[in-house]
């Protein structure tokens, strides 16, 4: 029997996927068998749900900032779980900035994976992660969570299809460390779409004696006087399974995307879900509580993984290390995405990032205190690393190909990497842009364009060259100062 697998859990709000992960545990008559699982830390920003997930778990979890965490201080964990928020990727949200704090709160999740190197991640967001920008925004994500060195698969899957009675779609992406001989297969459907779990399942009552989840007379006749194009009135078939609860339910409008219930089709009554009928909606257990006010009930259930869905990942895992890992097996991480230079020039027209040396660092004077600022490593030809060393150029310009994945927005140090030798030099980035060779070389082509890095010399790092592995194509490396600063 394999040992438990000892997890900490990041954005882990009230504790759906965190109940998923441990099992033990009865839904709809279904017990839930209790998995080799054990939580050493948890972690939400969020107050309210931390007191929930308290209020129904041995394992405490703290209120704190993630990114505030110091992951070094956290226990040693064989896996990760966090369902980073994704305010930022919903399609719901027509307001979306996919360059907010928000949306890069997956850093978190490969900060962490850096550090504690655990065997295994899941991560879950919306199925907006998918589709935005053409998928690019999560292609980005999967490849720094490849980076760290984890051979990633993602997948949607529908909660519908493991007895939730709702039509939740939600992505789940896992990661296996690239050293471990294990090739992982998503959980196949636990029913047919012929004998799904409908909402009459979790509706004990249409009719029910809290006047204060009924929707006055006003409001249907908002709804009903509501522009046709106007989400109005989602009632739902308590023959079928639920559409998507969200986080809104408490709100008072009726014309939404919000699902509702028809009390009373002749008499226009209508309500919204009790919180009790959203957490089984949702897949929670009656046991699991929510010792606070409606209103962060509502956020924190909207807001969950379905535990049961989160069960079905959780048991496919222990499954898969629970048998011999098969040499040779692993799966292959698919490739990284080259770099759109057009799009690129797009977002940026002028400077994808623009250093000040004045307010930063000196070049002649380099400054440690700034370990965490990005750099980038590339391997350069040996002819244009002579020019680099003898300071008779400052611009550097990369091939037609160059990864997707690397923050350019973010970079400020560069490395060449020589050939056969490895690095040693530190450069400064002044500014990244996109252009093309035909600024230097008026015969080259201004249609072929490339990333352009205006740098200069900050100083020898190292008395000598150091070996390094590139971790892109062989050719490139996104990391920090403090990585290359730890290089023994």
């Amino acid at each position: 029997m394999m040992n438990s697998l000892k997890v900490a859990s990041l954005f882990c709000g009230c504790g759906g996927s965190d109940l998923g992960a441990i099992g033990g545990f009865t839904y709809l008559g279904k017990e839930y068998a209790k998995l080799p699982i054990s939580i050493v830390y948890a972690a939400d920003f969020d107050a309210k749900a931390v007191e929930t997930y308290n209020h129904n778990f041995e394992h405490p979890a703290v209120c704190a900032d993630v990114t505030q965490v110091d992951f070094e201080k956290i226990p040693d964990v064989d896996m990760i779980v966090g369902g980073f928020p994704c305010q930022s990727f919903s399609t719901v949200n027509p307001t979306k900035d996919t360059n907010d704090e928000r949306a890069n709160l997956y850093k978190q999740i490969v900060r962490a994976l850096h550090i504690k190197k655990p065997q295994v991640f899941v991560c879950e967001n919306v199925k907006g992660l998918m589709q935005l920008r053409g998928g690019s925004i999560l292609k980005k994500i999967v490849g720094e969570f490849e980076n760290e060195g984890y051979c990633v698969r993602y997948k949607l899957l529908k909660a519908v299809d493991y007895g939730v009675p709702q039509r939740r779609e939600r992505v789940i992406i896992v990661g296996i460390r690239n050293d471990l001989n294990y090739s992982y297969d998503f959980p196949k459907p636990s029913i047919t779409e012929n004998n799904f779990v409908p909402l009459k399942k979790v509706i004990d009552s249409l009719e029910i004696p809290e006047k204060k989840y009924y929707f006055s007379d006003k409001a249907v006749e908002g709804m009903k006087n509501a522009k046709n194009n106007m989400k109005r009135g989602l009632w739902q078939d308590l023959n079928q399974p639920c559409l998507t609860i969200t986080s809104h339910l408490a709100k008072t409008s009726i014309n939404s995307r919000d699902p509702v219930l028809l009390v009373n089709q002749e008499r226009e009554i209508y309500r919204r879900f009790t919180p009790r009928e959203a957490a089984r909606i949702q897949s929670f257990p009656d046991d699991f509580d929510f010792p606070v006010s409606d209103h962060f009930a509502y956020k924190q259930i909207g807001n969950a993984v379905p535990p049961v869905m989160m069960w079905y990942v959780m048991k496919s895992l222990t499954d898969m290390f629970g048998k011999e890992p098969t040499p040779g097996k692993r799966a292959i991480p698919p490739k990284v995405k080259q770099l759109d230079f057009i799009s690129v020039l797009e977002q940026f027209p002028q400077t994808i990032v623009e250093n000040d040396i004045s307010e930063q660092v000196a070049v002649e004077n380099f400054k440690s205190e700034l370990p965490d600022n990005n750099l980038l490593v590339s391997i350069v030809k040996n002819d244009t690393i002579d020019l680099l060393l003898d300071g008779s150029i400052n611009v550097y310009y990369t091939g037609k190909r160059f990864p997707s994945t690397v923050e350019l927005n973010h970079l400020y140090y560069f490395m060449p990497y020589r050939k056969g030798k490895g690095i040693r030099d530190l450069y400064y980035i002044k500014v990244a842009r996109v252009g093309s060779k035909h600024e230097v070389h008026p015969d080259a082509d201004p249609n072929d364009l490339r990333l352009v890095f205006e740098i200069e010399f900050v100083k020898q790092l190292f008395t000598d060259y150091k070996p390094i592995e590139l971790k892109i194509w062989h050719a490139f490396t996104d990391t920090t100062l403090n990585d290359i600063l730890s290089i023994k």
